[in-house]
């Protein structure tokens, strides 16, 4: 299948935001290989983001985790799907998500999608 014809998925939809990490999940296209999940500081550029690979079994949801990052940060998180030519389609809207702050108690949780 052409990458031409990947399309990233709908949304993120956004799970926890603990200090050093953020998790979301997504319903994966049956036509991709993988998926990069990417996060990065929300001033930087996604060429300084840090990635991971998440392989499509085509379960209902793929679930991951930004790992590794700084307390009390704003992140930008988003997905870009690739096909068996391993070329990318288009990748999904931006995620900004805040992690928490170190000894914080508890507060709800929230993020916005940049569309």
């Amino acid at each position: 299948m052409s990458s031409d014809s990947l399309s990233a998925p709908a949304k993120l939809t956004f799970l926890t935001a603990e200090e050093t990490s953020i998790s979301v999940e997504f319903t994966p296209q049956p036509e991709v290989k993988y998926y990069e999940l990417a996060w990065k500081q929300y001033p930087q550029s996604w060429q300084d983001a840090e990635s991971m690979t998440l392989q499509n079994n085509n379960d209902s949801l793929i679930t991951a985790d930004a790992i590794d990052l700084l307390p009390a940060t704003t992140y930008c998180v988003r997905i870009t799907p690739f096909g068996g030519d391993d070329k990318s389609g288009p990748p999904s809207p931006d995620m900004i998500v805040d992690t928490e702050a170190v000894s914080c108690t508890p507060q709800s949780k929230s993020c916005c999608v940049v569309q």
